[in-house]
């Protein structure tokens, strides 16, 4: 069953930009043997990142990094089965989330900052769409 699951965590340690991109070039190579396509938002301060493939593939990703030091305050906001795929292009699309969102942030939430664990799942899906098709 394929399932998309989406959730928010605030950053546990300091990341250094190389650290991050580190992140996101592991996460690629992983969810392209395991089949999982995705995105992921990343300030200083807090993840934004929705995972879609099957669902015990997806669940032990999402346990993995619920266990993951760099992450604290990790918020599940949504897992639902789906028909298909939205980010089927991306094992795993970046976009860092910058005060050029600024206007992003806006049409997706009540916050003009990046602000992820106050997010609906709805306006987190909105957001991942709009930050990683631009």
């Amino acid at each position: 069953m394929l399932i998309r699951l989406i959730y928010a965590s605030e950053v546990a340690t300091t990341l250094s930009p190389s650290a991050v991109q580190e992140i996101v070039e592991k996460a690629r190579a992983t969810n392209q043997r395991r089949h999982i396509t995705g995105a992921l938002a990343f300030d200083s301060h807090a993840f934004l990142q929705v995972l879609e493939g099957e669902r015990e593939t997806v669940s032990e990703v999402f346990c993995h990094i619920a266990k993951d030091s760099r992450h604290r305050r990790v918020q599940l906001l949504e897992s639902v089965a789906v028909d298909e795929r939205l980010f089927a292009t991306w094992s795993m699309g970046f976009a860092a989330a910058d005060a050029h969102g600024r206007d992003t942030f806006l049409r997706h939430s009540s916050d003009d900052h990046f602000a992820p664990l106050n997010l609906s799942a709805k306006s987190a899906l909105g957001l991942l769409s709009a930050l990683t098709t631009h």
